[in-house]
């Protein structure tokens, strides 16, 4: 005769795949080892998101991790998630940690220290890197329109030699109300 299973058994059963995610890590085999290897195995991730620059690299368990445990909402599934924090939204990914001090309390809170205390280590360079891109694409923008009016941009340095206040363009206002130049 078969023994008639609990519902806690059965509910382990189902929750196994994400013991650590469930907070009761006692009925798991393997207990507080097998935790320190799935935490291990989500900052490894973290870290190649952090690293990369590239929300993209994150998988299952760690948007898992992220939206029941680290103060994120999930954006309605994984993808929601990736597409809100990718690209210039990286930099609402890494501000999150930077502003949520509630995330190192609780039952997560070492953890969590963990995920802050390395994205603080490479904040400042992420924000430099970003602002660079920024740069060098509206440089690029910049050149195609002047390319498109016959026009040349050059990164001229400030000299005493040159005087480089802009001339002074003549101009009135005509009898329609609009500006006329004297070119």
């Amino acid at each position: 005769m078969k023994k008639r299973r609990s519902v806690k058994e059965i509910w382990g059963v189902f929750c196994a795949p994400y013991f650590f995610m469930g907070g009761n890590i006692a009925r798991v085999k393997g207990g507080l080892h097998k935790m320190k290897v799935v935490t291990e195995k989500i900052f490894k991730k973290f870290k190649k998101v952090i690293d990369t620059r590239d929300i993209n690299h994150m998988d299952k368990q760690l948007y898992n991790y992220l939206h029941l445990h680290a103060g994120f909402i999930a954006h309605y599934d994984s993808y929601g998630f990736k597409e809100t924090y990718s690209d210039k939204g990286f930099l609402d990914f890494i501000e999150h940690f930077e502003q949520c001090y509630y995330l190192c309390y609780g039952e997560y809170g070492d953890f969590n220290r963990e995920l802050k205390e390395y994205v603080l280590q490479h904040a400042e360079q992420i924000r430099a890197e970003f602002a660079y891109k920024a740069q060098q694409h509206e440089l690029k923008q910049l050149q195609k329109l002047a390319a498109k009016h016959g026009k040349m941009i050059s990164d001229v340095a400030r000299s005493e030699e040159k005087d480089m206040t802009p001339a002074l363009v003549p101009m009135s206002l005509a009898t329609n109300g609009q500006l006329e130049f004297a070119l």
